[in-house]
């Protein structure tokens, strides 16, 4: 039951996100009224921003009339889980505002748009539109190479920006789109890289006994480390190193390729560090056609991929703290996949370029950012097995990765090898532990149910899109793009297509399994129990 707790803390979340869109309606202002109208030919959001916030506000007041005799305080695990989904639901409407209002696109695909941004999937529907001869509208066609007697037709969702004067078609495709509409889509994977919850944690007073459940419920990962003793406190601290390795990335951007326009750069470090992978050019990285650009990019997807509180650690000085299995096990899995993508491309590109290519895009797939270097659909088929494997990897716990993450995979090994211990050694005791956390057997047993979730979805979803006609080895990319939350696919929704193909049935479907594996299965799964709405 929606209770008056949830409605006046909804009310005041909803009040902190139209304050977070006056940054993009601030931008749009800008962008219409102050800046060279040769430098933003693209249409202008500054009604749509305004009107977004607006109706934000809106729904605040409403359920802060509602919420009116609450106390703001959750003291039941069902209410607090309620809210979580309620807040990624609630958040991914209002943020679809902009898109809509401001006719970049329909109202289903900016949902879409808006929650891939916020679970940093960074699958997009901006997709150019085509022409023909006389003016006309014209359908695209995507072809499978794999399967050519399969072909999607679908039409584009964005306008060609045209010169006024000439008529010669000026900007297309993600880039003939508003640039605030455009910092927005970044800001969105940014809020939502680390956790809409964890800045909630932020700004309003404790939660009491709910406070710290909100935050294990969003974080990622089997092991849920507080920083301080303090659930606010932790929060905060972590929204600052989040803003500090943000703000570092636009400086070395910049500084490393003076080509760079400042609001490419903000905007790339916006997904980057989030692991997000939204772009603001057509070509992703590669359209920056800059060796520095690359490496920085490099770095910090790494960095995003790395449990937040091992930075702690480090500034601490506490290194041994750091040098745990889970972080071993990541690296060990970035440079396992950067030399075996890498060497199977040695046939085709140089040594240099074999590297370059292959370490960067291995990487992309591993840490969910999805950021796009080359064609990898045509790169041999080993090299494409291995990066679908490290979609289902991930970075470590407590990162802005999505992915099943490291650590499960160490906890399901250590699970296996016990087991089979104690086949020939049934009396010893054993303990399992991941660095100095020790795992229990309740824990050890959601792990391994976690990986039968996977499983479940990856095997049900898969059918249901080739029922939805969608051929397998484009269905299959899909899944591992959704649940894991990497904006990158293969084939039909490979590096150099969008999601544009997809039916609307298909949407819906991915709207909830990009939700689903950003919380990471559990705590949406539980809405559909009745024995949860039951509970007392």
């Amino acid at each position: 039951m929606f209770s008056v707790e949830i409605s006046k803390l909804l009310s005041k979340y909803l009040f902190l996100l139209a304050m977070v869109m006056l940054i993009p309606l601030g931008f749009a202002g800008l962008c219409e009224f102050w800046f060279d109208p040769l430098l933003h030919p693209q249409p202008h959001s500054t009604i749509a921003f305004a009107g977004a916030m607006a109706i934000c506000l809106g729904f605040a007041g409403i359920f802060r009339f509602f919420g009116k005799s609450a106390t703001g305080q959750l003291h039941r695990r069902r209410d607090g889980i309620l809210l979580v989904v309620l807040i990624w639901i609630v958040t991914s409407l209002m943020s679809a505002l902009p898109f809509s209002l401001s006719h970049t696109l329909r109202p289903l695909d900016a949902y879409f748009e808006a929650m891939s941004g916020l679970t940093t999937t960074g699958a997009t529907l901006l997709c150019p539109k085509a022409y023909n001869a006389e003016g006309e509208e014209a359908p695209l066609y995507i072809t499978n190479p794999q399967v050519p007697n399969k072909t999607y037709k679908f039409y584009g969702t964005v306008a060609p920006i045209r010169d006024s004067e000439s008529g010669l078609v000026l900007h297309t495709g993600v880039e003939a789109v508003s640039h605030a509409v455009l910092l927005w889509r970044s800001l969105l994977q940014w809020i939502g890289g680390l956790g809409i919850i964890v800045i909630f944690l932020t700004v309003l007073p404790a939660l009491h006994v709910g406070g710290k459940f909100l935050y294990q419920v969003e974080t990622t990962g089997p092991i849920k480390e507080g920083i301080t003793p303090r659930i606010r406190s932790t929060a905060t601290r972590l929204w600052k190193l989040y803003l500090v390795l943000t703000l570092l990335e636009v400086l070395l951007l910049v500084l490393t390729n003076h080509q760079m326009p400042l609001f490419d750069a903000v905007c790339i470090s916006l997904s980057n560090v989030s692991t997000g992978g939204f772009s603001v050019r057509n070509d992703s990285i590669a359209s920056y056609q800059s060796f520095a650009t690359e490496c920085v990019v490099f770095l910090f997807m790494i960095a995003g991929s790395i449990n937040f509180a091992l930075y702690f650690q480090a500034f601490r000085m506490k290194f041994k703290n750091i040098a745990g299995p889970d972080f071993f096990l990541f690296i060990g899995a970035v440079i396992a996949g950067c030399l075996f993508v890498s060497f199977t491309l040695l046939a085709d590109h140089s040594v240099g370029s074999a590297f370059r290519l292959g370490c960067f895009q291995a990487v992309s797939m591993q840490t969910s950012t999805g950021f796009i270097l080359a064609n990898y659909d045509v790169w041999p088929f080993a090299a494409q097995m291995f990066m679908l494997l490290l979609m289902f990897v991930g970075g470590m716990s407590g990162s802005t990765t999505g992915g099943i993450k490291t650590s499960r995979f160490y906890i399901l090994v250590k699970i296996i090898q016990h087991r089979l211990e104690s086949i020939y050694r049934p009396d010893s005791v054993r303990t399992l532990r991941i660095g100095s956390s020790e795992i229990d057997d309740k824990n050890a047993l959601t792990v391994l149910s976690f990986f039968c979730i996977v499983g479940f979805f990856i095997v049900v979803g898969t059918s249901m899109l080739i029922l939805d006609g969608i051929d397998p080895e484009s269905s299959l990319g899909l899944m591992a793009c959704f649940l894991n939350n990497i904006g990158a696919a293969f084939r039909a929704a490979g590096p150099t297509g969008s999601f544009a193909f997809l039916s609307d049935p298909a949407k819906v479907l991915s709207i909830f399994w990009m939700l689903l594996g950003r919380l990471e299965y559990y705590v949406v799964l539980l809405l559909f129990l009745p024995s949860f709405w039951r509970a007392r």
